[in-house]
């Protein structure tokens, strides 16, 4: 499911920088939870409400989708989540060494093609960034719709040299989490959820 392109979600943006971070403030963020590819910022919101002494960033690259998180954060006022419009890979490349206590991975681009299977979050340019961020008690946690990603996300963790604490091949949500847009639209297709969480 793409997102149609908004073109209010770029100055909306530019005028509201008091949700979002920059290169510089990343650098010296510590003790976060962090989620990546963070789409219309309904997993971020909804987290930053039921913990509110946590303190949550998204990162996404996509305008439209920053665009849409930007707006819930401003909306709803929260205080304890920001916005980073940013490639992940770069953001993860400046952030501070052992600086995120989770790590998010929600229903991810599946990259289907094995020639891109390299984009993949959970690919081996990505699992090495995790290991420098990741605190040594930290947790990834990854969902997915897509049993081909879950299996090739299990080989590469464990290439990487992380340990599989958890893994449900029909996850049903539980008390600490929260749905994403796109759960819901699974979960009302009666379509299978995979989770799987991760450590060091």
């Amino acid at each position: 499911m793409r997102t149609k392109y908004k073109p209010w979600a770029k100055p909306y943006l530019e005028e509201h920088n008091e949700v979002q971070v920059t290169e510089e403030v990343l650098s010296t963020l510590d003790n976060l939870y962090l989620e990546i590819g963070s789409g219309k910022g309904q997993f971020l919101v909804e987290m930053s409400k039921k913990n509110p002494a946590r303190n949550y960033l998204g990162i996404e690259r996509n305008v439209t989708c920053a665009g849409f998180t930007a707006k819930k954060l401003v909306e709803d006022e929260i205080t304890n989540a920001k916005l980073l419009y940013m490639d992940a890979e770069k953001a993860l490349s400046i952030m501070k060494e052992k600086s995120v206590n989770i790590l998010y991975l929600n229903f991810s681009d599946p990259w289907p093609k094995t020639r891109h299977h390299k984009r993949r979050l959970t690919s081996d340019r990505f699992t090495s960034l995790y290991k420098k961020v990741l605190k040594d008690d930290g947790v990834i946690i990854q969902k997915t719709d897509n049993l081909e990603l879950f299996n090739f996300s299990i080989e590469t963790f464990l290439e990487a040299g992380f340990k599989i604490i958890e893994e449900d091949r029909n996850y049903m949500l539980d008390d600490e989490d929260v749905l994403t847009e796109y759960e819901e639209d699974f979960r009302s297709k009666n379509l299978p959820i995979y989770r799987m969480k991760v450590s060091l």
